[in-house]
């Protein structure tokens, strides 16, 4: 199985009525039934995804448009992201004019030893 695979099944482990979209290069996806659900609805084509899975996906760029389409669906949806875009999004999330430098240096090492483990 993959990783990405092994993650959604934990989710859903945890909220089997929610739907989990993962980021995936260029294209977030969904997996599962998940996949085919929204398959169905947003008339998305399904594809193999492993030997377990189907998956559906589309653009990054169309994150907007298909989220709303969910939301207007009456689904819950959580958007999964890999950790290299977690540090992304901190990143970009960091205000410049208000942190310390003792607290710069924390987070630095804290991206430093997440990658260093992730590689």
């Amino acid at each position: 199985m993959s990783k990405l695979y092994d993650e959604y099944l934990i989710k859903k482990q945890d909220n089997n009525k929610k739907l989990y979209i993962f980021k995936n290069g260029n294209f977030y996806i969904l997996l599962g039934e998940d996949a085919k659900i929204i398959s169905e609805e947003l008339n998305l084509k399904l594809t193999n995804f492993c030997n377990e899975s189907k998956k559906c996906g589309f653009p990054v760029t169309e994150l907007d448009k298909y989220t709303k389409f969910i939301s207007l669906l009456g689904y819950e949806y959580e958007i999964v992201l890999d950790e290299i875009n977690k540090i992304i999004n901190d990143i970009l999330n960091i205000d410049i004019n208000t942190i310390d430098g003792n607290k710069a240096i924390e987070k630095l090492l804290y991206y430093k030893n997440l990658l260093l483990n992730k590689l």
